[in-house]
């Protein structure tokens, strides 16, 4: 038993840095969570890419070492570099994927037309974080404001709502909707589940 728990500590300390990048990239992205077998596959690509950034420190810090030493390079620096680097991997992944950049790339490129979220859902509502929005309710109510969080999945979670005001339509055949501000409240939290689809309200247009 000794034995296997001895020989079973180096390969775990040997792919335990790229657990911890993707655990942070999880932690941080709303990218739906794989199966298993494909984040123990994400895992060791990580420690992967982990183990050749660690051989370049190395190979630079043996350089700068002929020029002035402050220590030696041990088992317990790469240690140190490859949980640095784990850390580091994960929050970048993390801000890529917040922000689109490598699939903005790439359809720029006409590579893909997918989104880093993995979903129209979550790109339209990060990349239109700014605008008010009017909330359509499955019994034909409507309540406009503005979303300070919103659902990672089209099919549950809530709304934050900043400024709720409620649509309510004029019987008269003329004139334009009234709008009702919820007085006395600021933020208000609505089930995705009551929403039947979400209208994106224009830029105000700035006074002269």
């Amino acid at each position: 038993m000794e034995d296997i728990f001895g020989q079973a500590v180096p390969i775990i300390q040997l792919v335990l840095p790229g657990f911890v990048t993707t655990v942070i990239f999880y932690w941080l992205s709303s990218a739906p969570k794989p199966g298993q077998f494909e984040r123990l596959i994400q895992a060791l690509i990580g420690t992967g890419v982990i183990y050749v950034l660690v051989q370049v420190i190395e190979s630079l810090a043996l350089y700068v070492g002929r020029y002035g030493a402050i220590g030696a390079w041990s088992d317990w620096v790469i240690l140190f570099w490859s949980y640095i680097l784990a850390v580091a991997l994960g929050l970048a992944l993390a801000f890529i994927s917040a922000n689109d950049t490598l699939y903005k790339v790439a359809r720029q490129a006409n590579l893909t037309m997918r989104f880093s979220e993995g979903s129209e859902w979550c790109f339209a509502h990060r990349t239109l974080r700014d605008r008010g929005v009017i909330l359509n309710f499955n019994d034909g109510r409507r309540l406009a404001g503005y979303p300070r969080a919103w659902p990672t999945c089209p099919e549950k979670g809530h709304y934050l709502i900043q400024f709720p005001t409620w649509i309510v339509a004029n019987e008269g055949d003329q004139g334009a909707d009234n709008f009702e501000p919820a007085d006395g409240i600021e933020y208000m939290i609505i089930p995705n589940s009551e929403v039947m689809w979400t209208d994106f309200l224009s830029k105000p247009t700035e006074e002269v």
